[in-house]
């Protein structure tokens, strides 16, 4: 009788491990946006990734963050950057995008906006900001 509920053990175990192993290796479902779009709606489970195209932060080109969404909806944004020069390459352009995980339902607000070289630039027609309200559903 022991060596069964033993056995029993030993496949709960395995079954438990492989369900770990395929909800870990399932393919993460991102929804992308544009930075000037206004409002999204995400499913249940989605993440939400904030596409700024590309820029040069070489020359100090930047996108920040200025208003982290409400941390019951989203988790904190993570940069992604693709750098789009040539290995060993100095000053290329990089495609710049930002990652919110989802946490809970609800609505909240991100805001973004350009810096040049840490600041907001002084020409008015150089100043960006971006404003997005975000849905999970």
């Amino acid at each position: 009788m022991a060596m069964r509920d033993g056995m029993k053990l030993c496949a709960v175990g395995a079954m438990a491990v492989l369900g770990l192993c395929l909800t870990a290796c399932a393919a993460v479902v991102e929804k992308s946006v544009d930075y000037r779009t206004s409002s999204v709606s995400l499913a249940p489970g989605e993440a939400l990734v904030v596409d700024f195209g590309t820029i040069n932060p070489t020359v100090g080109d930047a996108w920040v963050i200025t208003r982290e969404p409400d941390p019951a909806v989203l988790g904190p944004g993570e940069e992604r950057s693709r750098y789009l020069g040539d290995e060993g390459e100095t000053g290329a352009p990089s495609e710049v995008a930002y990652r919110f995980p989802p946490v809970g339902q609800g609505t909240t607000v991100i805001q973004f906006e350009y810096q040049f070289r840490g600041q907001v630039p002084d020409d008015a027609e150089d100043q960006q900001r971006a404003e997005i309200t975000v849905t999970v559903k």
